[in-house]
Protein backbone atom coordinates (compact mmCIF):
# COMPACT_ATOMS: atom_id res chain seq x y z
CA UNK A 1 0.00 0.00 0.00
CA UNK A 2 3.02 2.48 0.77
CA UNK A 3 4.11 1.37 -2.56
CA UNK A 4 1.58 3.72 -4.17
CA UNK A 5 2.60 6.65 -6.10
CA UNK A 6 0.31 8.14 -4.26
CA UNK A 7 2.20 7.91 -0.76
CA UNK A 8 5.58 9.33 -3.18
CA UNK A 9 4.12 12.18 -4.01
CA UNK A 10 6.36 15.24 -2.90
CA UNK A 11 3.21 17.70 -0.72
CA UNK A 12 5.39 20.57 -1.87
CA UNK A 13 4.52 19.72 -5.30
CA UNK A 14 1.02 19.87 -4.96
CA UNK A 15 0.99 23.27 -2.87
CA UNK A 16 2.54 24.87 -5.49
CA UNK A 17 -0.14 23.83 -7.95
CA UNK A 18 -2.76 25.33 -5.68
CA UNK A 19 -0.99 28.46 -5.46
CA UNK A 20 -0.41 28.92 -9.28
CA UNK A 21 -4.25 27.39 -10.29
CA UNK A 22 -4.82 30.26 -7.93
CA UNK A 23 -3.01 32.88 -9.41
CA UNK A 24 -3.23 32.44 -12.66
CA UNK A 25 0.62 32.53 -13.14
CA UNK A 26 4.02 30.46 -12.10
CA UNK A 27 5.11 34.50 -11.00
CA UNK A 28 2.07 35.39 -8.95
CA UNK A 29 2.17 32.16 -7.43
CA UNK A 30 5.77 31.95 -6.79
CA UNK A 31 5.37 35.56 -4.66
CA UNK A 32 2.56 33.91 -3.06
CA UNK A 33 4.96 30.94 -1.78
CA UNK A 34 7.87 33.24 -1.71
CA UNK A 35 9.55 30.97 -3.74
CA UNK A 36 11.59 32.29 -6.95
CA UNK A 37 9.98 31.56 -10.51
CA UNK A 38 12.17 28.68 -11.53
CA UNK A 39 11.28 27.05 -8.40
CA UNK A 40 7.94 26.94 -9.28
CA UNK A 41 7.67 26.52 -13.04
CA UNK A 42 9.98 23.36 -11.85
CA UNK A 43 7.46 21.81 -9.14
CA UNK A 44 4.64 22.13 -11.99
CA UNK A 45 6.63 20.26 -14.26
CA UNK A 46 7.42 17.46 -11.54
CA UNK A 47 4.02 17.08 -10.63
CA UNK A 48 2.59 17.23 -14.47
CA UNK A 49 5.54 14.14 -14.90
CA UNK A 50 4.70 12.34 -11.75
CA UNK A 51 0.85 11.88 -12.76
CA UNK A 52 1.68 11.39 -16.04
CA UNK A 53 -1.17 14.37 -16.83
CA UNK A 54 -0.89 18.45 -18.00
CA UNK A 55 -2.76 20.30 -15.62
CA UNK A 56 -2.27 23.50 -17.67
CA UNK A 57 -2.96 25.42 -21.14
CA UNK A 58 -0.05 27.65 -21.46
CA UNK A 59 -1.61 31.10 -23.26
CA UNK A 60 -0.04 34.65 -23.39
CA UNK A 61 -1.73 35.92 -20.65
CA UNK A 62 -0.62 32.66 -18.08
CA UNK A 63 -1.44 29.52 -16.91
CA UNK A 64 -5.31 28.11 -17.61
CA UNK A 65 -6.09 24.66 -16.14
CA UNK A 66 -7.54 22.47 -18.44
CA UNK A 67 -9.96 19.83 -17.52
CA UNK A 68 -7.13 17.38 -15.59
CA UNK A 69 -6.39 20.24 -14.18
CA UNK A 70 -9.64 21.47 -12.87
CA UNK A 71 -10.91 17.91 -11.68
CA UNK A 72 -7.86 17.46 -9.37
CA UNK A 73 -8.01 21.33 -8.15
CA UNK A 74 -10.50 20.60 -5.38
CA UNK A 75 -8.65 17.61 -4.31
CA UNK A 76 -5.41 19.37 -4.04
CA UNK A 77 -6.91 22.35 -2.05
CA UNK A 78 -8.70 19.64 0.07
CA UNK A 79 -5.04 18.17 0.63
CA UNK A 80 -3.97 21.83 1.02
CA UNK A 81 -6.56 22.29 3.91
CA UNK A 82 -6.10 19.28 5.73
CA UNK A 83 -2.21 20.11 5.80
CA UNK A 84 -3.00 23.27 7.41
CA UNK A 85 -5.35 21.77 10.00
CA UNK A 86 -2.56 19.44 10.63
CA UNK A 87 0.25 22.11 11.37
CA UNK A 88 -2.82 24.11 13.65
CA UNK A 89 -3.77 21.03 15.76
CA UNK A 90 -0.05 20.47 16.60
CA UNK A 91 0.63 24.16 17.26
CA UNK A 92 -2.39 23.68 19.41
CA UNK A 93 -0.84 21.29 21.41
CA UNK A 94 2.09 22.95 22.33
CA UNK A 95 1.62 25.61 25.36
CA UNK A 96 3.43 28.67 23.96
CA UNK A 97 3.84 32.39 24.98
CA UNK A 98 1.65 34.97 22.70
CA UNK A 99 3.25 38.78 22.11
CA UNK A 100 0.30 39.79 20.19
CA UNK A 101 -2.64 38.48 19.02
CA UNK A 102 -4.68 39.46 15.36
CA UNK A 103 -7.65 39.84 15.79
CA UNK A 104 -10.15 40.01 12.49
CA UNK A 105 -13.70 41.38 13.17
CA UNK A 106 -16.76 42.30 11.20
CA UNK A 107 -17.15 46.20 10.66
CA UNK A 108 -20.54 46.17 12.43
CA UNK A 109 -18.67 45.10 15.58
CA UNK A 110 -15.09 47.13 15.59
CA UNK A 111 -15.88 49.82 17.70
CA UNK A 112 -16.89 47.04 20.81
CA UNK A 113 -12.78 45.65 20.38
CA UNK A 114 -11.19 48.70 21.98
CA UNK A 115 -13.02 48.86 25.31
CA UNK A 116 -11.80 44.41 25.86
CA UNK A 117 -8.02 46.35 25.86
CA UNK A 118 -9.25 47.96 29.19
CA UNK A 119 -11.85 45.30 30.86
CA UNK A 120 -11.03 42.26 32.93
CA UNK A 121 -7.47 42.36 32.99
CA UNK A 122 -6.63 40.39 35.98
CA UNK A 123 -3.96 42.58 37.94
CA UNK A 124 -1.86 39.41 38.85
CA UNK A 125 -1.48 39.35 35.03
CA UNK A 126 -0.21 43.43 33.99
CA UNK A 127 3.04 41.42 32.67
CA UNK A 128 1.54 38.83 30.56
CA UNK A 129 -0.51 41.04 28.52
CA UNK A 130 -0.53 40.96 24.93
CA UNK A 131 -1.22 43.69 21.91
CA UNK A 132 -3.70 43.09 19.78
CA UNK A 133 -3.96 44.06 15.99
CA UNK A 134 -7.51 44.65 14.65
CA UNK A 135 -8.23 43.55 10.75
CA UNK A 136 -11.40 45.15 9.94
CA UNK A 137 -12.87 43.08 7.72
CA UNK A 138 -16.22 41.46 5.94
CA UNK A 139 -13.89 38.94 4.39
CA UNK A 140 -13.77 35.42 6.41
CA UNK A 141 -9.78 35.45 6.43
CA UNK A 142 -8.63 31.71 6.64
CA UNK A 143 -7.66 31.28 10.60
CA UNK A 144 -5.91 28.12 9.76
CA UNK A 145 -3.78 29.86 7.17
CA UNK A 146 -2.90 32.28 10.07
CA UNK A 147 -4.40 35.36 8.50
CA UNK A 148 -5.57 35.97 11.96
CA UNK A 149 -5.65 34.09 15.62
CA UNK A 150 -9.21 35.27 16.49
CA UNK A 151 -12.33 36.13 14.17
CA UNK A 152 -15.42 37.88 15.79
CA UNK A 153 -17.74 37.57 12.60
CA UNK A 154 -21.87 37.07 11.38
CA UNK A 155 -21.44 33.44 10.70
CA UNK A 156 -20.83 30.21 11.83
CA UNK A 157 -17.59 28.77 10.21
CA UNK A 158 -17.70 25.87 8.28
CA UNK A 159 -13.73 24.55 9.30
CA UNK A 160 -14.48 21.81 12.26
CA UNK A 161 -11.02 22.38 13.88
CA UNK A 162 -11.71 25.81 14.79
CA UNK A 163 -12.90 26.51 17.98
CA UNK A 164 -16.38 28.69 18.14
CA UNK A 165 -18.57 30.31 20.68
CA UNK A 166 -22.05 31.79 19.37
CA UNK A 167 -22.03 35.13 21.77
CA UNK A 168 -25.81 36.23 20.72
CA UNK A 169 -27.27 37.68 18.20
CA UNK A 170 -26.49 41.85 17.12
CA UNK A 171 -30.31 43.79 16.14
CA UNK A 172 -29.56 46.11 13.68
CA UNK A 173 -32.44 49.09 12.78
CA UNK A 174 -32.97 51.19 9.71
CA UNK A 175 -32.62 54.92 10.82
CA UNK A 176 -32.36 58.17 9.41
CA UNK A 177 -31.60 61.73 10.66
CA UNK A 178 -34.79 64.07 11.74
CA UNK A 179 -34.42 66.41 8.56
CA UNK A 180 -34.48 63.20 5.90
CA UNK A 181 -37.92 62.52 7.09
CA UNK A 182 -39.29 66.19 7.41
CA UNK A 183 -38.26 66.68 3.41
CA UNK A 184 -39.04 62.96 2.22
CA UNK A 185 -41.85 61.98 4.61
CA UNK A 186 -42.40 58.55 6.64
CA UNK A 187 -41.05 55.36 4.68
CA UNK A 188 -43.48 52.45 4.23
CA UNK A 189 -45.01 49.97 1.48
CA UNK A 190 -46.52 52.81 -0.49
CA UNK A 191 -43.94 55.10 -0.77
CA UNK A 192 -40.38 53.17 -0.50
CA UNK A 193 -39.54 54.15 -4.41
CA UNK A 194 -39.45 57.67 -3.15
CA UNK A 195 -36.70 56.99 -0.69
CA UNK A 196 -32.77 57.07 -1.08
CA UNK A 197 -30.64 54.22 0.51
CA UNK A 198 -27.02 53.85 2.21
CA UNK A 199 -25.70 50.51 2.42
CA UNK A 200 -22.92 48.60 3.28
CA UNK A 201 -20.79 48.04 0.15
CA UNK A 202 -19.66 44.20 0.63
CA UNK A 203 -22.41 42.98 2.30
CA UNK A 204 -25.34 44.79 1.64
CA UNK A 205 -26.84 44.74 5.15
CA UNK A 206 -29.83 47.15 4.14
CA UNK A 207 -31.08 45.66 1.14
CA UNK A 208 -30.68 42.05 1.81
CA UNK A 209 -32.99 42.94 5.02
CA UNK A 210 -35.43 44.22 3.15
CA UNK A 211 -35.71 41.73 0.66
CA UNK A 212 -35.89 39.13 3.38
CA UNK A 213 -39.24 41.55 4.27
CA UNK A 214 -40.41 41.57 0.95
CA UNK A 215 -39.06 45.01 -0.13
CA UNK A 216 -37.65 45.70 -3.06
CA UNK A 217 -34.74 48.38 -3.00
CA UNK A 218 -33.70 49.00 -6.50
CA UNK A 219 -29.74 50.30 -7.25
CA UNK A 220 -30.15 53.78 -8.04
CA UNK A 221 -32.15 53.87 -4.78
CA UNK A 222 -28.88 53.20 -3.01
CA UNK A 223 -27.03 56.40 -3.55
CA UNK A 224 -24.08 56.03 -1.00
CA UNK A 225 -22.56 52.60 0.18
CA UNK A 226 -19.49 51.94 2.12
CA UNK A 227 -17.61 49.53 3.98
CA UNK A 228 -16.67 51.85 6.86
CA UNK A 229 -19.78 52.55 9.48
CA UNK A 230 -18.50 56.14 10.22
CA UNK A 231 -18.27 57.06 6.82
CA UNK A 232 -22.32 55.48 6.27
CA UNK A 233 -23.20 57.31 9.74
CA UNK A 234 -21.59 61.04 8.67
CA UNK A 235 -24.34 60.19 5.25
CA UNK A 236 -27.11 59.31 7.77
CA UNK A 237 -26.36 62.34 9.48
CA UNK A 238 -25.95 64.64 6.92
CA UNK A 239 -29.76 64.15 5.77
CA UNK A 240 -28.41 61.96 2.72
CA UNK A 241 -30.85 59.16 2.73
CA UNK A 242 -31.55 55.90 5.29
CA UNK A 243 -29.34 53.32 6.52
CA UNK A 244 -29.13 49.79 8.82
CA UNK A 245 -27.17 49.96 11.92
CA UNK A 246 -26.89 48.17 15.45
CA UNK A 247 -29.60 49.72 17.20
CA UNK A 248 -27.40 50.50 20.08
CA UNK A 249 -25.42 52.89 18.02
CA UNK A 250 -28.18 54.40 16.63
CA UNK A 251 -28.83 54.82 19.83
CA UNK A 252 -26.07 57.20 20.43
CA UNK A 253 -27.73 59.75 17.96
CA UNK A 254 -30.13 61.99 19.39
CA UNK A 255 -31.16 63.42 16.11
CA UNK A 256 -32.00 59.99 14.62
CA UNK A 257 -35.38 58.04 14.16
CA UNK A 258 -35.38 54.78 13.81
CA UNK A 259 -38.03 52.17 11.88
CA UNK A 260 -39.08 50.36 15.32
CA UNK A 261 -40.86 47.48 12.47
CA UNK A 262 -37.54 47.54 10.37
CA UNK A 263 -35.32 44.73 12.57
CA UNK A 264 -32.79 42.26 11.53
CA UNK A 265 -30.53 39.86 13.48
CA UNK A 266 -27.22 38.88 12.94
CA UNK A 267 -25.69 36.16 14.64
CA UNK A 268 -22.50 37.01 16.39
CA UNK A 269 -19.82 33.78 16.33
CA UNK A 270 -16.48 33.93 18.03
CA UNK A 271 -13.82 31.67 16.46
CA UNK A 272 -9.91 30.88 16.59
CA UNK A 273 -7.55 29.04 15.96
CA UNK A 274 -7.28 25.24 17.85
CA UNK A 275 -3.91 26.55 19.80
CA UNK A 276 -6.53 28.69 21.79
CA UNK A 277 -7.01 25.78 23.97
CA UNK A 278 -3.28 25.69 25.19
CA UNK A 279 -2.01 28.82 24.50
CA UNK A 280 -3.26 30.73 27.96
CA UNK A 281 -2.50 34.50 26.81
CA UNK A 282 -4.48 33.61 23.90
CA UNK A 283 -6.85 31.92 25.74
CA UNK A 284 -7.07 34.89 27.65
CA UNK A 285 -7.83 37.08 24.99
CA UNK A 286 -10.61 34.89 23.93
CA UNK A 287 -12.27 34.58 26.80
CA UNK A 288 -12.64 38.48 27.52
CA UNK A 289 -13.63 39.06 23.95
CA UNK A 290 -16.19 36.88 24.26
CA UNK A 291 -17.17 38.28 27.95
CA UNK A 292 -17.76 41.78 27.02
CA UNK A 293 -19.36 40.80 23.64
CA UNK A 294 -21.94 38.71 25.00
CA UNK A 295 -22.85 41.37 27.87
CA UNK A 296 -22.56 44.37 25.24
CA UNK A 297 -25.08 42.07 23.04
CA UNK A 298 -27.44 40.90 25.83
CA UNK A 299 -27.83 45.20 27.19
CA UNK A 300 -28.38 46.41 23.18
CA UNK A 301 -31.83 44.07 23.61
CA UNK A 302 -33.53 47.54 23.90
CA UNK A 303 -34.83 48.98 21.43
CA UNK A 304 -33.93 53.36 21.56
CA UNK A 305 -36.89 55.81 22.05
Amino acid sequence: MMGHPAFQLDWNLVRTFCAVAGAGSLAAGARDLDITHPTAARHIQSLEENIGLSLFTRTGKGLVLNEAGEKLRHTAHDMHDRALAFQSITDGMQARDVGRVRVTVAETLAELLPEIMMTNWHPQKRSRRVAIDMVVTNELLNLLQRDADIALRHVRPEQQELVCKRLGVLRMGVFAHRSYFEEYGELNMENLGHHRFIDSLSSDYLVRGAAKQGLNIRPEQVVFRSDSNSSRRSAVGCGLGVGAFPIWMGGQEPQWVMLSENQVELEVWLVARPEVRQAEQLNDVFSRISQVVSEHLEKSQTTPA
